[in-house]
């Protein structure tokens, strides 16, 4: 049997157990197991003690342990280590090797959207850990200009270094909502990385004035996925722009994990559609 497991603190409303135990069932695979741990920082380095020597084959990781994990493993893939955000661990052996699978889960649904990076122009709402594996694949794609909203400015200058050291051509401003609306920028998408509008702050929007800044033509994709539409999305809809959530994003990072995992081309054998559908039953969405 092989063991995987969710790491993170809170965990007590987490999707991951139930679309593992999808992911597994669509590839027929009868020999794992999944489950969630709460586990404290101070605890970190005794589980991983345990995790080594063969308590799991594979651990994906969450708030808040995404960067203090990188201490504790043997390898850490080039790009996980540039945003310092491990959310997928691999043992091999002994050996513990760490990912970051928010990249392709994040590339692979904006992409299956009509999505394209190269030569276009971006927004980011937020500048945390998500931001930074969104950053990184939109420089890596060739995005002509990547405009940062945030409140902390530390947050992002790291945000915009990530972005300029993977590719030093993309233009990368840290601005406010009003100057982003001033400066007309013709945007391809509008990214929000912050938790603004998830259940149970319902009302709530990263974007003041969304009109002012999007057209209908201009993507707006939404990290959270609960609720399904958020009101920045309602209020993009309102606009006539395609709207995205993050539940694909969400399925896609957990079926890029399985693969590394298991090995083979899982990607190709997974149903996304069927996966979406049984979450967001779980979720009670229509």
């Amino acid at each position: 049997m092989k063991r995987f497991a969710l790491l993170g603190n809170p965990l007590g409303h987490s999707l991951s157990p139930a679309l593992h135990k999808a992911i597994y069932r669509q590839l027929e695979i009868d020999d794992a197991s999944y489950r969630a741990i709460e586990l404290d920082s101070d605890k970190l380095k005794g589980f991983f003690a345990g995790f080594r020597v063969g308590g799991f084959d594979g651990i994906n990781i969450t708030i808040p342990h995404k960067s203090d994990v990188i201490e504790l493993l043997d390898e850490v893939d080039a790009k996980a280590r540039l945003i310092n955000a491990v959310n997928c661990i691999h043992r091999k052996g002994n050996v513990l090797t760490g990912y970051n699978t928010d990249m392709l889960g994040f590339s692979h649904s904006f992409r299956n959207h009509g999505g394209q990076i190269e030569g276009n122009n971006f927004a980011m709402f937020g500048a945390g850990g998500s931001a930074l594996a969104v950053g990184a694949v939109l420089a890596e794609g060739g995005a002509k200009s990547v405009s940062i909203v945030n409140r902390t400015p530390e947050r992002s200058e790291r945000l915009k270094e990530v972005i300029t050291e993977l590719n030093d051509e993309v233009n990368v401003k840290i601005c406010d909502e009003d100057a982003l609306a001033q400066s007309k920028t013709k945007l391809h998408c509008l990214i929000n990385t912050t938790s603004l509008g998830m259940h149970p702050e319902v009302n709530f929007s990263p974007v003041k004035d969304l009109s002012s800044i999007i057209d209908d033509a201009t993507i707006v994709f939404d990290l959270v996925y609960n609720p399904a539409q958020t009101k920045l999305l309602a209020d993009a809809e309102k606009i006539g722009a395609p709207i995205v959530n993050g539940i694909e994003m969400l399925i896609a990072q957990a079926v890029y994990s399985v693969e590394i995992w298991m090995g083979g081309n899982v990607v190709q054998h997974i149903d996304m559609n069927c996966l979406v559908k049984e979450l967001e039953k779980i979720l009670g969405h229509k």
